[in-house]
């Protein structure tokens, strides 16, 4: 007789941790959905910021940019390089920049924090004489 409730309770279990997994985390954009900006902002900021292997002599540091995504499943899209590149380029333009350098990428698993793998991107903002 005690088999059924705890099949019952295995399921139940299962089933929250399943719908936990497929929540976005707070602060992060989802697979490579780029709604959050206005077309003009993305056409801009293209245009205006740079990425850059080498730093200038002639340039100053406004600090640093990054990018969240979230893979809210296995199942789900993966977020692209291009797309946390969008994302921060139109964030550094929005703050004055006109190059980033040294992106760096980097993917870890975030089961517990509602994403199956989250993406951050990170680089410098430049403004480039």
């Amino acid at each position: 007789m005690n088999t059924p409730n705890a099949l019952f309770k295995f399921i139940t279990l299962f089933s929250v941790l399943l719908v936990s997994a497929c929540s976005s985390m707070p602060g992060a954009y989802d697979g490579n959905d780029l709604s959050h900006l206005s077309l003009r902002d993305k056409r801009i900021s293209d245009k205006k910021v740079q990425v850059i292997t080498q730093v200038p002599a002639q340039s100053n540091v406004l600090g640093q940019v990054v990018s969240k995504r979230c893979q809210s499943t296995v199942f789900s899209e993966v977020p692209l390089e291009k797309t946390l590149v969008v994302d921060m380029k139109a964030e550094a333009y929005r703050l004055g920049a006109n190059a980033i350098s040294d992106v760096k990428i980097e993917q870890k698993g975030a089961v517990s924090e509602g994403c199956w793998n989250v993406y951050t991107a990170s680089a410098n903002m430049l403004v480039v004489d």
